[in-house]
Order: structure tokens, then sequence, then C-alpha cells
């Protein structure tokens, strides 16, 4: 890894945006915003944590057992339930790091953060590692409820993929240690696992250079 370098000075710019169905079939326009910015991590912590007692109470509301309350509790994926948004942004402000948050329908909908350069151990060159990645918790797949927005992992992921390419001057691709719920979302993105790779015994996934192609050129 490269010396920590500099704190970012909030510089915050509008790099994508673009229209999401909601579930209930009402179209909302989106933006997604690069830079550091405290304030949007806090609102992570802050509406995020709400929307999981929100949900909790729901199950609680459901399903009095409370064998079956845990059982719809762990077909969700909860794992990073636990990050605050807020200390990340302190811990992470330097120039090695990129944030990109997603708003909608005046929420926070999704989070991101990477770091750089990160050399392939799949192909020659740099690309970039996802620190941190998260969708806000109603837009995840739940038994009692449905998802609000579906499918914006992977467009965030794309935006900073797209970021990393035209600012950082980075080869297509990317990489990170997945929690094990989240694999198979990674999967589906084409992304690969290299054994000896592990981290903590989360497996690492990477992006090969043409389905990071084909993911940049992706509405």
């Amino acid at each position: 890894m490269s010396k920590p370098g500099n704190k970012k000075k909030g510089c915050l710019k509008e790099i994508e945006q673009g229209e999401l169905t909601h579930s209930t079939g009402k179209k909302f326009p989106f933006k997604i915003i690069h830079g550091w910015d405290a304030k949007a991590s806090l609102q992570c912590d802050i509406q995020w944590k709400a929307a999981w007692l929100a949900l909790l109470e729901l199950i609680e509301k459901t399903e009095s057992d409370p064998t079956k309350q845990a059982e719809i509790l762990e077909t969700i994926s909860t794992e990073d339930a636990h990050w605050r948004w807020f200390d990340k942004a302190i811990d992470y402000g330097t120039d090695e790091y990129e944030w990109f948050h997603l708003h909608a329908d005046g929420k926070p909908q999704a989070a991101c953060l990477i770091y750089h350069p990160k050399p392939s151990v799949l192909e020659p060159g740099d690309i970039f590692y996802v620190e941190f990645v998260a969708v806000a918790p109603w837009n995840r797949e739940c038994k009692i409820r449905p998802r609000e927005f579906k499918g914006l992992g992977k467009i965030i992921l794309r935006a900073a993929q797209r970021f990393a390419v035209t600012d950082l001057k980075l080869r297509p691709g990317f990489c990170l240690h997945s929690l094990p719920k989240a694999e198979v979302v990674y999967a589906n993105l084409n992304m690969v696992t290299v054994k000896g790779q592990e981290k903590d015994s989360l497996r690492y996934f990477e992006l090969p250079q043409a389905f990071a192609l084909k993911l940049i050129k992706a509405n």
C-alpha cells in the first residue's frame, strides 16, 4: 500500500445521475456524489440504523415466535449492520481513498469507499480495492416486505469503476473481500475468487478487465 496522503478537503462533485424504479412502480431520479462527506456518512448511520430498528419491529409484529423471527432475520443481509459510516469517514479521509454516495428520494440509498492503487492479482496493472460498499436496509431482500430499489450496489460500483478509469487513470477492474452473504452478488457481477488471498476468513474477489469494460459501458 502507498503511504497515507493528505487529508481531503470538502470537494464534492456529482459524477452520475439517472432514474430508479421504486417497488411501487414510481420513478425517482438519483445522483451519485463523489468526495469525502462526513455529513452524508452520518446520514447513513442515522437513517439506516432507524431502518434496521423499524425492520426488527416489523418482524416482531409479523411473527411472535422468536425462533421464526430469527429465521426471517437470517434471510436478510445484516452482516454490515454494525458499520459506523461516520467513523469510517473520520478514519478514511486521505488521498488514497475515494468516497461515493448515491442519493434518491431525499435519502442516502448506497455508499462506497475505495482504496487506490491496488495491484491486480489476475492481470497486469493497478486497479482499486473496495474497502466498504453497502445499500440501505430498505433496499435489501426481505421475506416480509418489498425492497424499495434494486441493483444499487451494481450502480454505485459501476460509478466507482468509471471514476477510477477516467479520473484516477487506473486500468478497468477492482477487487474486494466479501462478506459471506454478499458473495452471490459479486459472483453475479462476474467477479472471480482467488485462493490464497483471503483476509480474516473473507474470500477475495476480483473483476477481470474484460468484464470491467462491460460494466463501464452498461446503462
